[in-house]
């Protein structure tokens, strides 16, 4: 049994900076629509999030002897137990506060992500389709939030909010799918990267991520988002950088702050703009 500890652990922790994140994205969602932040569904989003990545993660699937060799050996059913206790807590938390969709829809997209449904011989899979799986990320948490926000009655901001998340998530999660070439090569699976190759592909996340910032510049100068044009200029900036500068060599280098860049960049994306939040509000 000692041989599955640590294996385990780091299946338990790996989602954890991911839900912390993805809790903030609603934080920031709250802000931009001028709403005073409800730390409470903040917290049961951060806890929804890391709930379905590590479901996904505790399902057996073939690329991850190439992609994560950290789990081999780990005890699965304990990720699900966790999971499981994740996600009855935090919707818990939503349904506390008459909130019933957000937390389900991520769940049912997630199963169908990972294992797929059954439709006559076939198995549906989602996660074997090309950019489809991006597609859907990006659907699930910015819809999930959009529909947070929707909650408070403002729906010309959640639906910007919703797409603006969405394609954030689209561009992370293909950036995520560069450094798994190899992994999905043997999978047989077919991501963006490994149609598209990496020149190519970092043209298609230039163009979502201009019509992105452009739809985000246009609801703020509007009036329908709060003018927070730090918040802009930093989304925009991050983007660029992880789109342009990272490269899937990044992973094995000698130094510590390319092989931590992906995270930097993406993960920690939302921890600098709630702390800029602070320092320099709208």
């Amino acid at each position: 049994m000692s041989h599955t500890v640590i294996p385990t652990i780091r299946l338990l922790n790996s989602a954890t900076l991911v839900g912390f994140s993805g809790g903030l994205r609603l934080y920031l969602a709250f802000l931009l629509a001028g709403i005073a932040p409800d730390l409470f569904l903040v917290f049961a989003a951060s806890l929804i999030i890391y709930a379905t990545y590590t479901l996904d993660r505790s399902l057996e699937n073939k690329e991850d002897s190439v992609n994560h060799p950290e789990f081999v050996g780990a005890h699965k059913k304990t990720g699900l137990l966790a999971s499981g206790a994740c996600a009855v807590f935090g919707t818990g938390i939503f349904f506390a506060s008459s909130l019933i969709s957000p937390p389900i829809f991520p769940f049912i997209v997630g199963i169908l992500y990972s294992k797929g449904i059954p439709l006559g011989n076939r198995i549906i899979k989602l996660k074997g389709s090309c950019g489809i799986k991006n597609l859907v990320i990006g659907i699930t948490w910015g819809g999930t939030i959009g529909l947070i926000i929707a909650g408070t009655g403002q729906y010309g901001a959640a639906i910007v909010i919703g797409l603006y998340f969405g394609m954030k998530l689209f561009i992370n999660s293909t950036i995520f799918d560069l450094k798994d070439v190899e992994g999905d090569l043997a999978a047989g699976i077919r991501t963006l990267p490994v149609v598209f190759g990496e020149q190519r592909l970092r043209y298609v996340l230039m163009t979502v991520c201009l019509v992105q910032h452009a739809l985000l510049f246009a609801a703020m100068a509007g009036g329908l988002l709060i003018p927070w044009f730090v918040f802009l200029a930093y989304s925009f900036s991050a983007s660029i950088l992880v789109i342009f500068w990272y490269s899937p060599a990044f992973e094995g280098a000698s130094s510590w702050i390319a092989r931590k860049f992906r995270i930097l960049a993406i993960n920690y994306e939302p921890m600098v703009l709630v702390v800029l939040s602070r320092i320099l509000p709208y």
